[in-house]
């Protein structure tokens, strides 16, 4: 997928991503869900850095890291050990070295609190101030962008 050769993956996440907006929407709207039971985690410095990493790593490995423990039993042996090993190593090193950073200030130097893209409960801060009907738009527009994108851009 990273090298535009295939892009299945991104499909499928844009449709879910889309379908799933859609869906608490319209859950939301006739009663059935209330967004307000939606579990928001604290936007900060540590999960800024931490996102970078991971996006970075998932690059280079060149495999999406939910498949790597699979592809470690197939021909990709190599790379779906290395980020297999490579997630643990990270995850040791996080988890070691925490209680510094976070004594540090580094942790949440740049705190944004619990930030929303819409607001969807008036307890958090949001980019856009559109309301529910933002979760509608995206999801529309996630699915559409979903549906007309070519299988590839690149030929393999």
């Amino acid at each position: 997928m990273l090298t535009l050769r295939d892009l299945t993956l991104a499909k499928v996440i844009l449709f879910a991503i889309g379908l799933a907006s859609i869906s608490l929407f319209v859950l939301n709207s006739i009663g059935i869900f209330n967004l307000e039971h939606l579990s928001i985690k604290p936007m900060n410095t540590g999960v800024i850095i931490g996102g970078i990493i991971f996006g970075l790593g998932f690059g280079l490995a060149g495999t999406c890291p939910g498949t790597c423990v699979g592809a470690s039993g197939t021909n990709g042996f190599k790379k779906g050990i290395s980020a297999v090993l490579g997630g643990l190593v990270g995850a040791f090193t996080f988890s070691i070295s925490y209680r510094f950073l976070e004594r540090n200030g580094f942790i949440n130097s740049i705190d944004l609190g619990k930030l929303t893209l819409f607001n969807i409960s008036s307890e958090y801060q949001s980019v856009f101030n559109i309301g529910f009907v933002g979760l509608l738009i995206t999801g529309v527009l996630f699915v559409g962008l979903a549906l007309i994108m070519p299988k590839s851009i690149i030929k393999k």
